[in-house]
């Protein structure tokens, strides 16, 4: 098999997508059949006619106007989608192909019940999503999607270096400072992923039937990364 041209992590705001419905469409399908895929282990637990994005609209309502997407591109797969409308850390032109892994960093607006809101601060790390197809398993793709987030989210923290939050940018001690990331997860799903990345359960609660698509229930655990970095 020939190894994919896969394209460096290229980061996009709300405004591009939005500008550009065909992308938008591509991430959507890609997150669905991803959403899909996770819960074929206990297929009959879950409402498998519910999708996570019905339509492209319901992933831009997912984002705000401060919110960042990373995507990884197969370059040697499908249109010129983006042409020069990227912005982040890719060149011109990398974007151009099939769109293989995305993940979203939104501001945290406390948990599934907004517990937290108003208290705790920070990014909630949203869809991320990896191509099913084998010649894109095993290459860290899901990983550098995050990180690419992690390290844009570290960027901008710094450039606010000044700035005291509860948690989104705050000093640990002189000369440091610390974002927090957060998720939302299933733990029969993938609570044992989050874990491996690094992140800690901070609480969870037992959510019934219908939440997520659930036909029982499901314990759902809200996760925390403390990501410190040098001022």
């Amino acid at each position: 098999m020939t190894p994919p041209h896969l394209s460096a992590p290229t980061l996009l705001h709300p405004a591009a997508l939005k500008a550009n419905r065909a992308l938008t469409a591509q991430i959507t399908r890609l997150a669905n059949e991803a959403f899909m895929r996770s819960k074929a282990p206990d297929w009959e637990k879950w409402d498998n006619s519910r999708v996570r994005f019905p339509t492209v609209e319901t992933y831009w309502d997912m984002l705000d106007e401060e919110a960042i997407v990373a995507l990884v591109f197969d370059r040697d797969t499908g249109p010129d989608l983006v042409g020069r409308e990227v912005t982040g850390n890719a060149r011109d032109g990398e974007s151009d192909g099939k769109v293989v892994a995305c993940a979203a960093a939104v501001p945290w607006k406390g948990g599934w019940k907004k517990e937290g809101a108003g208290t705790e601060e920070g990014w909630e790390i949203k869809a991320v999503c990896v191509d099913g197809d084998s010649k894109y398993l095993r290459k860290g793709l899901a990983v550098q999607v995050m990180q690419a987030l992690e390290d844009e989210l570290v960027a901008r923290a710094k450039a606010q270096q000044g700035k005291m939050t509860n948690g989104s940018s705050y000093a640990a001690e002189p000369g440091r400072g610390c974002v927090a990331l957060w998720v939302l997860a299933a733990e029969c799903i993938n609570g044992a992923y989050w874990r491996k990345r690094g992140y800690r359960e901070l609480r969870r609660s037992t959510e019934g039937k219908s939440t997520w698509g659930c036909k029982t229930s499901f314990e759902l655990v809200v996760f925390r990364k403390d990501v410190e970095y040098e001022v």
